[in-house]
């Protein structure tokens, strides 16, 4: 379904993509497919196929959707093991055919996943990027929207650190309308104090599990987040957007993969400049970091026997 949402919005956004949707069950990518070119008839794009893994060769960019979620009695390092297994198989069918293709991975967990995958093909980190907190970011922007009395694109506030329940909201560096976040609520006789603050975080936190209970699944904005990432590399238009790459050292922490404000160009994602950040948000991205870190660091570790059997938990 993910898989689904991003090809539909990347045809919708880019018109000049040819989106070609991969699947282990040939059946299930046809009938991706063939729904997909039926919606996207409407608005004069006809480039959306169903094909086998050389309809990957000479590809600009890779999106890996495919992965389990979490079972009861999984850890999410358990998870990471599993998920780079199905990464791994991905890699070794397309990398030979498209050598030069930028990878994004929206597999959870996937700062990890794109950490590994970095090691895997020996790439240049700008090359191979997590989708990280783009829509963590999304999901912020669109909660603060209705508080603040103004349209989330004029809100420029990032969640940053790890895609999962470790990330901070870079408060310092918040802004509206181009002044600092402090001083727009004071000038609009609004406030914005610490409970609300965590409370929104919280909710971010908690999006995907509220969607998921009523109505199985997260898809769409996922799916949107992808093909907004995928847009700024076709159009090499230099947006900036939250998402992860391995970085040499993030607050102490060594090759590591989490999410900052990146400039995304033609070329994959960079950091332009280390955002600035006070004491607290320091020690947060320093232990979001390290969350990562050890989840990257487990999956070239076997997991103990007791974890394999029955999704038990490991001690």
């Amino acid at each position: 379904m993910v898989g689904g949402a991003a090809a539909l919005f990347c045809a919708a956004t880019i018109p000049s993509a040819e989106v070609v949707i991969l699947d282990l069950e040939r059946v299930r990518s046809d009938a991706q497919a063939l729904d997909l070119a039926h919606a996207t008839a409407f608005w004069g794009h006809d480039r959306v196929h169903a094909g086998d893994w050389s309809a990957a060769t000479d590809a600009d960019i890779v999106v890996v959707t495919a992965g389990a979620g979490v079972k009861a009695g999984q850890t999410r390092l358990d998870l990471a093991q599993t998920n780079a297994v199905i990464l791994d198989d991905i890699a070794d069918r397309i990398a030979p055919v498209a050598a030069t293709a930028i990878w994004i991975v929206a597999t959870n967990p996937c700062d990890a996943l794109a950490a590994h995958l970095r090691v895997r093909l020996s790439s240049a980190p700008e090359r191979i990027i997590s989708r990280g907190t783009t829509l963590d970011t999304a999901r912020l922007r669109a909660l603060l929207s209705p508080r603040l009395g103004v349209a989330a694109p004029a809100i420029e506030a990032y969640v940053i650190g790890e895609h999962g329940e470790s990330a901070l909201v870079h408060w310092s560096g918040a802004s509206v309308a181009g002044m600092p976040l402090e001083l727009f609520l004071s000038r609009v006789g609004r406030q914005l104090g610490p409970a609300s603050r965590d409370f929104l975080l919280r909710s971010v936190h908690t999006a995907a599990a509220a969607i998921k209970e009523g109505k199985g699944a997260t898809y769409y904005g996922i799916g949107s987040a992808v093909a907004r990432i995928c847009h700024a590399i076709v159009h090499d238009s230099n947006a900036i957007l939250s998402v992860g790459v391995v970085h040499p050292e993030v607050e102490g922490v060594s090759d590591v993969c989490v999410s900052l404000p990146m400039l995304i160009d033609s070329r994959g994602a960079h950091l332009v400049a280390y955002p600035e950040l006070t004491a607290d948000e320091h020690v947060a991205l320093r232990a979001s970091a390290s969350v990562v870190k050890e989840a990257t660091d487990s999956i070239a570790r076997p997991l103990p026997e007791a974890s394999t059997r029955r999704g038990t938990r490991r001690p």
